[in-house]
């Protein structure tokens, strides 16, 4: 498995966050991830390109962390992303182009809460449209009720249904807590896919974070599994660079590891 994407790419970002580092604010953000892993013998890769543009400057300065700046202020955005997914095993080899685009409306005059996004996959009928309506419980906290429409490759459709939330702690010290957990039913099956994540943020440039997620009949009940590790780091206040370990438990109990590294350049 090969990828000559990401070593170019990070060092083009740095030289250029280098010369624009000062600034107290941005309004897009570029978002560039690449993840592999080795399954029975089958080369996994995975890249994807996203971009945000919020419909008003985010400030940057205070003592929330940069990763949580949109969300403190309750920035509206657009986004779109582009995915390239590639399978290699023995002499075959396949890939497979997916997009989406979206966006996220909230306002610090108000608690209300509206995103959408819509993904789909070049030439095929499958796509899947999430949408999220919710409030702010606190000025910290969001709550939202989910509805995925999925088409599959058939072409037969369907609604599935979930809730997620979201809370930063502010621990006084200058370091926060983000915590994060959500549920969604599955329509095809009995089961239901559960999450729950923190992030520990270490002021306002250094995260490192956990996270569970599970599907199961019952809440303790789990039928497959994974445990993900990841860390989050702005070496300069408009460059991000991150990585995660997940490590998937599949039904035949076979355990995986996901690897993915990233940047991001805000501007």
């Amino acid at each position: 498995m090969k990828s000559y994407l990401f070593p170019v790419l990070v060092p083009a970002l740095l030289s250029l966050a280098s010369a624009t580092a000062v600034a107290g604010s941005y309004q897009s953000q570029t978002d560039v991830n690449y993840g592999w892993a080795d399954i029975e013998g089958a080369d996994l890769s995975s890249w994807n390109l996203k971009q945000r543009f919020y419909l008003a400057p985010v400030q940057t300065e205070g003592s929330v962390p940069l990763a949580e700046a949109a969300f403190m202020q309750r920035q509206a955005s657009l986004h779109g992303t582009f995915s390239r997914d590639s399978v290699e095993y023995g002499a075959f080899e396949a890939n497979n182009n997916s997009w989406s685009v979206g966006g996220e409306y909230m306002d610090s005059r108000h608690d209300f809460y509206a995103s959408f996004d819509w993904r789909f996959i070049n030439n095929s009928k499958e796509y899947e449209a999430t949408t999220k309506l919710g409030f702010f419980v606190q000025n910290d906290w969001l709550v939202t009720g989910d509805i995925y429409h999925v088409k599959d490759v058939d072409g037969s459709t369907y609604l599935e249904y979930g809730a997620s939330t979201k809370k930063l702690l502010d621990l006084d010290t200058g370091d926060f807590i983000a915590i994060t957990a959500g549920m969604r039913n599955f329509h095809h099956s009995t089961w239901t896919g559960y999450n729950v994540a923190a992030d520990y943020y270490f002021g306002k440039n250094l995260s490192v974070g956990l996270g569970y997620e599970w599907d199961s009949k019952g809440i303790f009940q789990t039928e497959a599994d994974a445990y993900e590790l990841r860390s989050q780091w702005f070496a300069l206040p408009n460059l991000a660079l991150n990585a995660s370990l997940k490590r998937v438990d599949y039904l035949d109990d076979e355990d995986e590891t996901l690897y993915q590294v990233g940047a991001s350049y805000r501007f």
